[in-house]
Parts: C-alpha cells; structure tokens; sequence
C-alpha cells in the first residue's frame, strides 16, 4: 500500500497554480458531467440556529482518474475571536483503486476554488474588455477574486465597499501591488453602478439583510453573487438579467433554493459544453449564482497534488 502525500496550506498555497490553470482544469471535469467521465453529489450539510454549517462534498472524475471528499466547518462566531470562519479539509482518492493519495489544507482551495469559479462563469458572461471591479465585501473572497479577476480581464480599476477598516487597507494594497488604482465608495449603490464586473462576498449569516438591488447594475455588467445571492434582492433580477448557478441538477434538490428556478437560465456546465449561450452582446446583464461545487474542490486539488509531484513539494506519510 502507497504512502500518503500530506500538503500544508504553505504547500498548495505556494505552488503558483494560475488562473488559466484552474479554468481550464474546471471546464474539463464540468464538460465531463455530459460524457459522464465526472461526477458530482450535491453537498450535504448540517446547519444550527447560530449560524454554524458542517458540511461535506463528494466529486468524481475518469479525467484525471481521481475523486475528492472535502469536510468544512463554518462559525460567523470565530472573527470576534481572530479565527478563519471556514476551516477545510480535502481528501483526494486514486479512482481505479479507490485507495486515497493525498491530504491537503482545504481553506485556501475552498477560497481559490470560489474564485475560479465565478472566473469561469465571468469569462462566458462578462464582457472581455471589463475594466473596472466592484468588490461588496472584503474578506478572503474579496482578495482571491481579486487576484483571479486581474488575470483574466484587463482591469484598471477596483472599487471597494465593506466595513473592516483593516480588511479594506489591505484589499486596496493588493490592488496596487497589482497595478490597478484603487476606489473606496461610500455606499453599496456607488461601489455597484457604472461597474463592469460586481463581486459581492459578505458572510452569509442567518440576519444578513438584502441590501443589493439588481437595478444598480449598468447595461453590459456581470454579478458574481459569491454569497449564496442572500445579499441580493433576487426577485428582482426577473426580466433584467441572464442568470446562471454552479449546477442545475444539485440546484434542484437543495432545500433553500438560491433563487427561483423559473430565474435560473443554465449552469457552468452547459457553458463549457457550448449548450448554454453565453453573453450575447455588450448590453446585456449576467448573473452568476454561486452555491458551491463539489467538482470545483477537485479540480484544485487534483492541480495541486499534480503540481506538488513535480514540485516534490509535501510530506510523505505512512499508511
């Protein structure tokens, strides 16, 4: 029996795995879900009255021959006690043999993960020549759409609206860092209107308020709504916007739907396939829904496993 390679957030996080890395990663397994070379289980979760999620996620894959099993937890508690709110972990499985192969930090590829996919939902809705990105919010989402966004349009300019004076510094330091000029806008309206690309990433709690009205988007903008739509008046997006989610089918059997399906226009996997249509033209609104995907979570791991093999990056375990 083969050892367990075993890889710290500092390993993955490290291995320089870029935004095109990950897309591509991505449409490969999401097109696989027609052919039926992947696989993906909605996930299973336990929620409590404080706002506390376990939760667990299932994908599988014939290409790469590999499948993942990720645990999270979630606590809104833990930033008044200086904690990450999310703590993950993946395990990844050698699919012929079902033996598993690696152990890996899941915080940063639960962040990333997110990122890269509202990247790929934004490279078929947006319009290529966006420039300028409103962030709704200032945390770990905030900075890793960031990071992924300016790889993948020419952007000149990031707005920035969210509350922790700590957390806005250190965003619009990033964005320098990264060439771009910074703005902080008073008011979730100014940070929204005349955008190209929305990011709204607010914590998800049980008494978060739907304080994003759909009609501040301009002609010709894409919304990603990193935070399960929650902060987002979704009724009104009716009529107004194209709106996209993760997947249709794991959609459809979640007991709090995002929005209403009669809203939900296809998902991720009916665009990489070329089933969905992507924008149509330079006016049009799009909307990316985001849930979660367990596909997403495998994805990144199955990159980082690959990459830490030629890296020799990790630590080697007995089993």
């Amino acid at each position: 029996m083969s050892d367990l390679l075993y890889l710290t957030r500092a390993d993955v996080e490290g291995l320089g795995i870029t935004a095109r890395e990950m897309t591509d990663m991505l449409s490969r397994l999401l097109r696989g879900l027609g052919s039926g070379t992947s696989a993906n289980a909605p996930k299973g979760t336990i929620r409590r009255a404080d706002g506390r999620l376990c939760m667990a996620m299932l994908a599988a894959s014939e290409d790469p021959p590999r499948f993942a099993t990720k645990s999270l937890g979630l606590s809104p508690a833990n930033a008044a006690a200086g904690l990450p709110s999310i703590g993950a972990l993946i395990c990844l499985h050698d699919a012929a043999t079902g033996h598993p192969i690696a152990v890996m930090d899941g915080d940063w590829i639960t962040g990333v993960r997110t990122a890269a996919l509202s990247t790929l939902a934004a490279l078929h809705l947006a319009r290529s020549d966006a420039q300028v990105l409103s962030l709704i919010g200032t945390g770990v989402q905030g900075a890793c759409h960031l990071a992924l966004f300016t790889q993948a349009f020419p952007l000149t300019t990031v707005r920035i609206f969210g509350r922790g004076r700590a957390n806005i510094e250190k965003l619009a330091a990033q964005a320098h860092a990264l060439g771009l000029a910074t703005e902080e806008r008073p008011s979730p309206q100014a940070a929204v209107e005349g955008a190209d690309l929305v990011v709204s990433s607010v914590t998800p709690t049980p008494e978060l308020p739907r304080f994003l009205d759909p009609a501040w988007l301009a002609p010709g903008a894409f919304v990603s709504m990193v935070e399960l739509a929650r902060a987002w008046q979704v009724d009104r997006l009716a009529g107004r916007a194209r709106v996209f989610v993760d997947d249709l089918e794991q959609e459809r059997r979640m007991e709090d739907p995002l929005l209403a399906c009669s809203l939900i226009e296809g998902d991720l996997a009916g665009l990489a396939s070329g089933e969905a249509t992507g924008r149509r033209d330079a006016s049009e609104i799009t909307a990316f829904a985001f849930r979660g995907l367990a596909l997403g979570d495998l994805a990144l791991a199955a990159l980082c496993h690959e990459k830490a093999l030629e890296a020799g990056v990790g630590l080697r375990l007995p089993r």
